[in-house]
């Protein structure tokens, strides 16, 4: 068992040795930027190790290399995960990922969201205001009508201009891969030499393209060239390499110069560099002025605005060179400047992505005036898009000419496109206009001379005009604004109307106002005071219509309640008393002492007698007594009545008095047994009502007075 976690411990170590062993490897090509080489060992390490600087550098290897859609996918997560540890540059080169695949709304989110969190509000208000030039920018629509050349292949050709009868351009090299050709480790194609094409041949593919000089090209890379006026002097981009031999800078890059070639017998020649290079830096893309007096160029030479910029350097008429000028703010930025070109008129053309543009690189054009370049533009669609649009060449025609982008409905890489310029570049603020008339309100006629204004959201008054002899104006105003319209005129109350215009250009507005005269007010206002009174009575009748019509309604619906209610409660006493004899019947049925008798119920106990005019119980009279306070105890919703009695003899208030004694004689013994007294009426009857009914004394037994001398018990309550 030890043996075997000694090898899974060794196994883990073998693998951790070789990954290290293989970021190692990576960060050594990545820095030296042979990134197609980085690629595969980035995605591998990044299977099981996805700390930020193997993300990094994997998207920075996928977006060198043009590779958008994967860089995208790496700087989403690099910007989710280590957001709050990155610069701007990642968020910027993200936002550029996602404009070349189209997500034009989510790129401006990137930088939105970070330059908000960063609480850097001059760029917020910057990124908002480039997004309106852009959609001014796209409002002109197509400008230029273009063709992909038959020239291109899936390797990079670019960087075409007219010399003579040829097109000449930069491409991979043909015989790419050779035995002495070696890759570019960058994207791992062939290195770029300058090749010439017949204007004639333009229909025809890259195969009757040929070498321009065996004395230009080399092993490394040769790119974009100028050519002075009287063709006898090139100046091309190279990489470091004179006399055979590459020198790198302390990175091991061979970084970029410019180099002259003089034109002797039809030959190219006595090539040498220009006095501005340097071994630490890069001098690139070199552009002449209509009057070969000045060179413009690109580099990323110390103490620039940032990455590449634009500089210029003088041409004496000996071919002695100035000292460098960078162009300044107005055209470079922080980012990269590229690709100068310069027309008959001096107006520069170049390609940059720190400028507003649609993605990567775009093609701006910085007019010149009065010795000065103005603020550059984007010169549009289609030849901007979301991928590096580049090496913009105008011919000497001003219409057509050659640019260069990397878009991929091309045939690969970079591909080289012909234009004809179809539309001028004329920007503008999205605007509508507002129209309309001023006339009588109560005739519809045409006022002139009405004085309308134009005010802001603000209220603030924009311009003020009179109106025409039709009584129409106009103003022109802005999309997507909030505007409010006033018109006035002598003997006329004023008016005035709010509006918002909406995203469309060019748009129009009805600002149309009615104006009623001081006269027709009077009238007016007079017979809207009487419609006013009239309407004031009708409503007041109506609201009392309304009130008694109301308070029937409530009277009836209150009685109808009320019914309502009398009939639940009749229901409910109905239910509540049939219960209440149920429950009755149910105690009868259980008590033999209790029966009904003449709808009467009574006790039928055995007889309670008083002996002759004497009013005091009996023994048996209290037993039989006992017996009913037992049965009350029991239904404590009992009342009785004890009604006493007696014969004939004695006078008649003798015996009341007698039978009263009697009763009340009876109730104190239930009393005092524990009856309450409210549940017990005394009654004596005297004479009054018989058993036997007896002429006079005689006529009846003493056993007949004795059944008249009684007691009786009568339930007249049972709740």
């Amino acid at each position: 068992m030890k043996k075997i976690y000694l090898f899974i411990a060794l196994f883990a170590t073998g693998i951790m040795a070789l990954q290290a062993q293989d970021a190692k490897r990576a960060k050594t090509y990545f820095d030296r930027a042979f990134y197609s080489d980085a690629i595969p060992l980035y995605e591998e390490l990044a299977k099981n190790n996805r700390s930020k600087e193997t993300v990094r550098n994997l998207a920075d290897s996928y977006y060198n290399t043009y590779q958008l859609p994967k860089a995208a996918k790496w700087y989403s997560y690099l910007t989710s995960v280590y957001g709050e540890n990155l610069d701007e540059n990642y968020f910027f080169k993200y936002s550029q990922t996602l404009k070349s695949i189209g997500e034009y709304a989510e790129a401006t989110e990137v930088l939105m969201e970070y330059y908000t969190k960063k609480g850097e509000t001059q760029q917020v208000e910057e990124l908002r205001a480039e997004l309106v030039y852009l959609e001014n920018v796209a409002a002109i629509g197509e400008r230029f009508t273009m063709k992909n050349l038959a020239l291109n292949t899936p390797t990079s050709e670019f960087g075409a201009a007219e010399i003579n009868s040829n097109l000449v351009y930069s491409a991979s090299e043909k015989n790419q891969f050779s035995l002495v050709s070696k890759p570019y480790r960058w994207n791992n194609q062939a290195y770029l030499d300058l090749y010439q094409h017949a204007l004639s041949n333009l229909n025809l593919g890259d195969s009757v393209s040929t070498g321009f000089s065996k004395k230009v090209n080399t092993k490394m890379h040769e790119g974009t060239f100028a050519l002075s006026k009287d063709g006898q002097t090139l100046y091309f981009t190279r990489n470091n390499f004179i006399r055979g031999k590459k020198r790198t800078d302390s990175k091991k890059i061979s970084n970029l110069k410019i180099y002259k070639a003089s034109l002797t017998d039809g030959e190219w020649g006595n090539i040498e560099e220009l006095p501005f290079n340097s071994d630490d830096f890069s001098t690139e893309h070199p552009a002449l002025s209509h009057d070969g007096r000045t060179l413009y160029f690109a580099s990323d030479r110390p103490g620039g605005l940032g990455s590449f910029d634009l500089y210029k350097v003088s041409l004496s008429n000996n071919g002695e060179f100035g000292e460098p000028e960078n162009l300044g703010a107005q055209i470079n930025t922080e980012r990269k400047e590229q690709f100068p070109f310069v027309d008959a008129s001096d107006d520069l053309y170049f390609s940059s992505n720190g400028q507003p543009g649609y993605g990567l690189l775009d093609i701006f054009v910085a007019k010149k005036q009065n010795g000065t370049y103005q603020k550059p533009d984007n010169i549009g669609k289609p030849l901007n898009s979301g991928f590096d649009d580049f090496a913009y060449n105008l011919n000497t025609d001003g219409k057509t000419g050659y640019f260069s982008s990397n878009r991929p409905d091309g045939k690969g890489s970079d591909d080289i496109y012909s234009f004809v310029v179809t539309k001028p570049l004329i920007i503008a603020d999205c605007q509508q206009f507002i129209t309309g008339t001023v006339t009588d309100k109560k005739t519809g006629l045409p006022l002139a001379n009405s004085m309308v204004s134009l005010l802001d959201a603000e209220g603030k008054i924009i311009e003020t005009l009179k109106t025409q002899a039709d009584a129409s104006f106009e103003f022109t105003v802005q999309c997507s604004a909030a505007y409010r319209i006033e018109a006035k005129k002598e003997a006329y109350d004023d008016n005035c109307k709010s509006l918002r215009t909406s995203a469309e250009r060019d748009a129009t507005q009805d600002g149309s106002l009615s104006l009623f005269s001081v006269q027709d007010r009077a009238a007016e206002n007079l017979l809207a005071q009487q419609k006013k009174q009239e309407e004031a009575q009708r409503k007041a009748q109506l609201k009392a219509e309304r009130k008694q019509k109301e308070e029937k309604v409530a009277e009836e619906e209150r009685i109808r309640k009320e019914a309502a209610t009398k009939e639940r409660e009749k229901i409910a006493q109905q239910k509540a008393e049939k219960e209440r004899l149920r429950k009755i019947e149910q105690v009868i049925a259980k008590e033999e002492a209790i029966v009904k008798q003449d709808e009467r119920i009574v006790f039928k106990t055995e007889e309670i007698h008083f002996d002759y005019s004497l009013w005091y119980l009996r023994r048996e009279s209290r037993e039989r007594l006992a017996k009913v306070i037992e049965i009350m105890k029991a239904n404590p919703g009992m009342v009785i009545e004890i009604g006493t009695h007696t014969d004939i003899r004695g006078n008649d208030q003798y015996n009341r008095d007698l039978s009263q004694k009697r009763a009340d004689a009876a109730k104190k013994f239930m009393v005092e047994n524990g009856i309450d007294s409210k549940r017990v009426v005394a009654k004596g009857y005297g004479e009054s009502k018989p058993i036997v009914k007896c002429e006079t004394e005689e006529s009846c037994s003493e056993e007949d007075h004795e059944w008249n001398r009684r007691c009786e018990l009568v339930v007249v309550k049972w709740e």
